[in-house]
């Protein structure tokens, strides 16, 4: 049995009227490379959210490490946020810092260390996605391909054992978008940092996907999940089958 690092149950999130999915559940296993993936509007970028406390649900269970994460509050809600990174669409980065004011700013807020040795995990950090050399960089003077690389060497400043990370190639040229994608597989077998991303591009599932969910807008919920290739080989739901085979149907 896979170990699950996230374990989610009978998840529901509802704005309004609007039920974005119903009674959902699954585990994220540890060390993977997980992808939620599904057409616009399925609640891809919502269950994120969810995840990682943004967006509160109506009712069900999320689990960090079998520890409660819905409820929880103070050291104990710390201790699991502590737990992931986050990269978010934009990157997430503050303009008016540089790259290494920017990725050191959680290490002064979550630790004591020394301002040395910050400046050394900073530019380790920056290394490890390929951008040393640009500590003293603005976000302005930087490609969005390398503003996605300095938002995840900041979401790795506090070593979390989770990466979420939405919609990474979202504003991407596709030789950046490719790049990107071997970033993260490469950062994953480097580190083993479990990995979940939000996208419904088909290049970047096929690159990193080791284990899926698939969500549909209509159905509320999750219609297919495995691994990759089991639920790509699904042939008994259009739902799964047109997405995978870029089939649209009239």
């Amino acid at each position: 049995m896979t170990d699950a690092i996230i374990q989610v149950r009978n998840l529901t999130v509802r704005f309004g009227e609007r039920t974005v999915f119903e009674n959902i559940s699954f585990d994220v296993p540890r060390g993977k490379i997980f992808v939620i993936l599904g057409g616009s509007g399925c609640g891809k970028s919502t269950l994120l959210r969810t995840l990682t406390g943004l967006v509160s649900p109506i009712c069900g269970s999320i689990q960090y490490d079998g520890i409660e994460f819905l409820g929880s509050t103070g050291l104990e809600r710390q201790s699991i946020l502590q737990k992931f990174g986050i990269l978010f669409q934009s990157g997430g980065l503050l303009n008016s810092m540089t790259l290494a004011e920017n990725i050191a700013l959680p290490l002064q807020e979550a630790t004591l260390l020394p301002d040395e040795r910050i400046m050394e995990i900073v530019r380790m950090k920056l290394a490890s996605v390929g951008l040393q050399g640009y500590e003293t960089f603005l976000p302005g003077e930087i490609s969005g391909g390398m503003k996605k690389r300095a938002g995840i060497a900041r979401a790795m400043a506090l070593d979390p054992a989770i990466l979420f990370f939405d919609e990474p190639s979202a504003g991407l040229d596709p030789i950046s978008s490719a790049a990107l994608d071997k970033l993260i597989r490469k950062l994953n077998a480097a580190l083993g940092t479990t990995m979940v991303v939000v996208t419904h591009e088909l290049h970047s599932i096929e690159d990193i996907a080791d284990e899926v969910i698939m969500l549909d807008k209509s159905a509320r919920g999750i219609i297919a999940q495995g691994s990759l290739s089991d639920v790509k080989a699904i042939t008994d739901d259009r739902r799964v089958y047109n997405f995978f085979h870029r089939v649209v149907e009239s």
